[in-house]
């Protein structure tokens, strides 16, 4: 995965050091496409909180995986390979669970790594991408994002 924008952190404020393809736009269509349908994200223990406010048994809805070198918290995928959460609506879907969703759900299809005093966005897979009404992907759309953002 290549990174499509590379902005460099001073304090605050993000600069941009690498923008490709210029212009690129994004605007989340809720249809679940990709994001709901690549098995269960990984969550972290803050989404889990928010998410009981959805889902009481959070608990029988997670499962504990290896990844890499470590232990993480997945949400438990269909056997078709969608979230548990995903609910299928005609040719898309809902996330059942939206308004509590994990940040990870709120990021995509934005990977946000930092690395040093730069943060490595990379776009995965979605149909938002490249849309007319989209936004702009600059450093005022990322900074919203980053408040989702575990940024590693």
């Amino acid at each position: 995965m290549s990174a499509a924008a590379v902005f460099l952190i001073k304090g605050s404020h993000l600069k941009v050091t690498k923008l490709s393809p210029k212009g690129l736009r994004f605007k989340c269509r809720r249809c679940g496409t990709f994001c709901c349908r690549l098995g269960g994200p990984v969550v972290t223990s803050d989404d889990v909180v928010r998410l009981k406010r959805s889902c009481p048994d959070i608990e029988n809805a997670t499962e504990t995986v290896v990844l890499g070198r470590t232990v993480g918290t997945v949400l438990v995928a269909k056997p078709n390979g969608e979230c548990i959460f995903f609910q299928r609506r005609g040719d898309g879907g809902v996330c059942s669970v939206y308004a509590h969703r994990p940040d990870v759900c709120r990021t995509y299809p934005f990977r946000l790594v930092r690395e040093g005093n730069s943060l490595i966005v990379s776009l995965l897979p979605c149909v938002g991408l490249n849309t007319k009404e989209g936004r702009l992907l600059n450093g005022k759309l990322i900074r919203e994002y980053l408040q989702f953002a575990t940024a590693t």
